[in-house]
Order: C-alpha cells, then sequence, then structure tokens
C-alpha cells in the first residue's frame, strides 16, 4: 500500500511539474520554424510504477534502455497542423532491460510519434510533447508453472504507448537532449493475466540533422474553415478478453451515446452515456470478491465526459467516467477509454483501449460509429 501511495504522488510530481509547459502548448503563431529530417540515439534510465500491489515484488530494479529515433522531413500540407505548431513524425526503435532476466527479461519496441512544440521559434533551443504508440514484444511472459511473478505481462505481442516531454538544444547539425516520460506495455486483457507494465523514464539524446535550420518564415494566412458546434453520435465497439486462470475467452460490447461541441479548430468537449456487456465480469467478481450470487453481472452504464482532439481525418479520443448502480464486485467504479477514430465523412471507425485507473486495461475495441453534425459556424 506503501508503495501504492507513493506511486500516485509521483504521477502527481510528474503532472506538476510539467502542466506549466503544457498550458503554452499549441499557440498561434505567425512564424513558426521546421523540425529538420534527424537521427538519434538515446540511453534512458529509470523505474518501474507500483498500480498493484502484485507489481511490488517485482519492481525493485533499475529499468535501463537505448533506443534509435528517426524523424521526418516536415511540410506544411493540411490547415490543421498550424494549430499544433507543425508537428513532426518519426519511428522508433527502443529496447528496455528490467534487469529481472527470469521474470520480467527485456523488450523491444517499434514505434510512431507525433512531437508537438511548445514554441514558436526553434531554432537553437526547443521544448515539447512527444506522444508514441506502436507494438513491444516482451520475451518474458506469465506462465503459472514457471512464471508466476510475472501477472504484469502474459503475451510476447503487446501495446507499446509512451508519452515524453523534451527540451532540446541545436547546434547545427548536431543536438542534445533530455527528456522525462511515462512508457507502458500492455496486450489489453486479449490474455491473462495482464496489469501491464508501466516505467517513469529519464532520457538523454545526442542526434544529427540532415539539412540547415530554415531561419525564419512566415505562415501563410489561409482562410479557416468552418466547423460545425454540435454533434449527436453513436458507435458500438466489441473485444474480447479473459479472465485469470480460467479457460474461456468473453466478449466485451459497449453501446455509447454521445453528445460533443466543437469549440475550437482542433478541439470538441462532450458528453456521453455507455452501456456495456462484460461477459467476463460474473467470472471475474467469483475469483476475486468471492461473489457467490447466481445475478449476471455482465451489464453496466454509466456517463463519461470526453474531449477529442482533430488531426484531419484521424482523430485522437479520450473519455473519463464511472458506473451507476452497485460496483461491489467491480475493480473500481471509474473507467477512463482513449483511442483513435478515423472519418469518412460521417461514419467512423474507432479503436479504443478501455481502462480502470492506474493503467490496468479491461479491453482492447474495435467498431464503426455514426454522427448528426449541426449547423456550420464560421471560425474566427
Amino acid at each position: 500500500m506503501l508503495h501504492i501511495q507513493k506511486t500516485s504522488m509521483r504521477i502527481k510530481e510528474f503532472i506538476y511539474r510539467l502542466l506549466p509547459l503544457s498550458i503554452i502548448a499549441f499557440s498561434t503563431n505567425q512564424f513558426a520554424a521546421h523540425a529538420q529530417e534527424s537521427i538519434d540515439i538515446s540511453y534512458s534510465f529509470g523505474s518501474i510504477l507500483v498500480h498493484s500491489p502484485l507489481i511490488e515484488p517485482i519492481s525493485a530494479n533499475r529499468v535501463d534502455g537505448f533506443s534509435f529515433t528517426y524523424t521526418t522531413k516536415n511540410k506544411l500540407g493540411a490547415q490543421w497542423k498550424r494549430y499544433y505548431n507543425y508537428p513532426n513524425y518519426g519511428f522508433t526503435y527502443k529496447y528496455k532491460s528490467y534487469n529481472y532476466p527470469e521474470v520480467l527479461g527485456h523488450a523491444h519496441s517499434l514505434t510512431t510519434f507525433m512531437q508537438f512544440s511548445f514554441l514558436k521559434q526553434r531554432r537553437v533551443f526547443d521544448v515539447g510533447f512527444r506522444g508514441k504508440i506502436g507494438l513491444a514484444y516482451l520475451n518474458k511472459i506469465y506462465d503459472k508453472d514457471t512464471n508466476p511473478l510475472n501477472t504484469a505481462v502474459s503475451s510476447h505481442l503487446n501495446i507499446a504507448a509512451e508519452t515524453q516531454f523534451y527540451s532540446k538544444i541545436r547546434l547545427h547539425p548536431v543536438f542534445i537532449e533530455y527528456s522525462y516520460g511515462l512508457n507502458h506495455f500492455s496486450n489489453g486483457l486479449v490474455k491473462s493475466p495482464n496489469l501491464g507494465i508501466n516505467s517513469i523514464n529519464h532520457q538523454f539524446s545526442i542526434g544529427t540533422q540532415f539539412e540547415k535550420p530554415i531561419e525564419k518564415y512566415t505562415v501563410p494566412k489561409e482562410p479557416r474553415e468552418p466547423y460545425r458546434t454540435n454533434e449527436y453520435w453513436l458507435y458500438t465497439v466489441l473485444g474480447t478478453k479473459e479472465v485469470n486462470n480460467y479457460d474461456q475467452r468473453f466478449t466485451f460490447f459497449t453501446l455509447s451515446l454521445n453528445y460533443s461541441r466543437q469549440i475550437s479548430m482542433i478541439n470538441k468537449l462532450g458528453v456521453g452515456m455507455d452501456f456495456i456487456r462484460d461477459g467476463a465480469a460474473t467470472q471475474y467478481a467469483r475469483q476475486n470478491f468471492n461473489y457467490t450470487g447466481t445475478d449476471d453481472l455482465s451489464y453496466r452504464f454509466g456517463p463519461n465526459l470526453q474531449t477529442e482532439f482533430l488531426f484531419g481525418r484521424t482523430n485522437f479520443f479520450a473519455a473519463y467516467g464511472f458506473y451507476f448502480g452497485n460496483t461491489d464486485y467491480y475493480s473500481s467504479r471509474a473507467y477512463y477509454k482513449v483511442g483513435s477514430k478515423i472519418y469518412f465523412n460521417d461514419f467512423f471507425a474507432i479503436v479504443l483501449i478501455r481502462a480502470i485507473p492506474l493503467f490496468r486495461a479491461e479491453a482492447l475495441l474495435f467498431g464503426v460509429g455514426y454522427r448528426i453534425s449541426g449547423k456550420k459556424q464560421n471560425a474566427g
């Protein structure tokens, strides 16, 4: 319990330390500088976050790693990019060692990233945020006979996600960088047990740029596209999951009804109501909460608050909510979900990770939806 309290304090410290930087992100800019095509190599070190008592026995050792990153050439491109200060893209290969070879082993990950600078002019000095998503291979996984301590990971293939706040100094063609962030591996409870493994990392990088930075250029003035202020939309998603030590796969289904309002060229805020059928809930309650009743616990419902960041046709979506009713036999009343929506006019495809605090996945979900939009409003 003490370890978990310390983890909560470290997460709050992580947020409070970086919040002031986040406030100045995505400011309107008349001038900006291209980030150049580059490569870099990095060394990182950190520690495992204890988000469950079952993680504590495997969390004592330091986490080490190295990575190679390629950043592509940045072009002005679509109009939405200027509202994010022209973000950059790239790919990262990362190796991580948990220095516990017989239980946790090591991980190889390949991720794509989007990098957002907080500064309008960034020829020499830069600070910003980087988000990564991809796949990871972990060589050591849970086995009830040979590796029972590893309740974090039960499949070799996992989702890899990472957030970093960075500061960078460029002395063309060389640059150096320090970043601080959170790394996460999980299979989305496709296979159980799956508590996931999280680590906070300090990273030091050195790299080279392939072209000389542009001194300054004027962002072309283009008319802003009108946007729809009100949207009513629904979607259905479906996935499968397991319960530890139970040889059966269960279906996880959600019907979600939502209202959102676009408040700027890049952001929507809204509310929603989720109706859920979690086929694993009753069996999970019997194993973990000594449930002996005959009622089906699969059905839940509850409201959520949500936000959506717009990146052209592909948007980032996140929501936080809670369940109504009796939740004595569930791990948490609160839940959150993050993922992507890909629009095809008013139809969209959606991919979600549904989880409970802190960082414990409930399901990996895929689905489709439809929106009904209100009148368009001219942007200011």
